[in-house]
């Protein structure tokens, strides 16, 4: 399946029989329609379950803002360690020597391209690639028809 899963989840049974089986497509959307979101919530609900279980059985010591300090405490630190994480990537993206440019129509070969396709209306854009397979820029299929022309 190349599509991401919001795409599979809304295709139909027709859809999903032009890669598999009927059987195996009527399963297909059993699980992404049905049992897979049923799972999720089913989670969810046990969760709330839980926290008000252990919400009604706590005594008021446990209640107190003293003892979830340190749980803020370490949601806090993780949260921080991560918007620094991002603060340092972004940094180092920035000053890395690597240039990142768009290369001309004539030095891209067909063979550097991979044909992706989106959704189920059937866009289908060709990207392009670097030897670092980072993907330089994006066309659109008539677009790359034209140029392969």
């Amino acid at each position: 399946m190349n599509f991401p899963i919001i795409d599979v989840s809304k295709q139909s049974v027709a859809q999903f029989a032009v890669e598999s089986s009927k059987a195996q497509a009527v399963r297909s959307v059993a699980w992404y329609r049905v049992v897979r979101p049923a799972l999720v919530l089913c989670m969810w609900v046990l969760a709330v379950v839980y926290i008000r279980w252990c919400l009604e059985n706590a005594s008021p010591e446990e209640l107190s803002l003293d003892a979830f300090m340190p749980v803020i405490a370490g949601i806090a630190a993780v949260a921080l360690t991560m918007i620094l994480w991002t603060f340092a990537r972004q940094m180092d993206a920035m000053s890395s020597n690597r240039t990142r440019r768009m290369p001309l129509r004539e030095e891209v070969r067909h063979d550097e391209t991979r044909e992706i396709t989106f959704g189920n209306a059937g866009r289908c854009l060709v990207a392009y690639h670097d030897d670092d397979g980072v993907i330089s820029h994006v066309v659109s299929m008539p677009e790359f028809e034209r140029q392969a022309a």
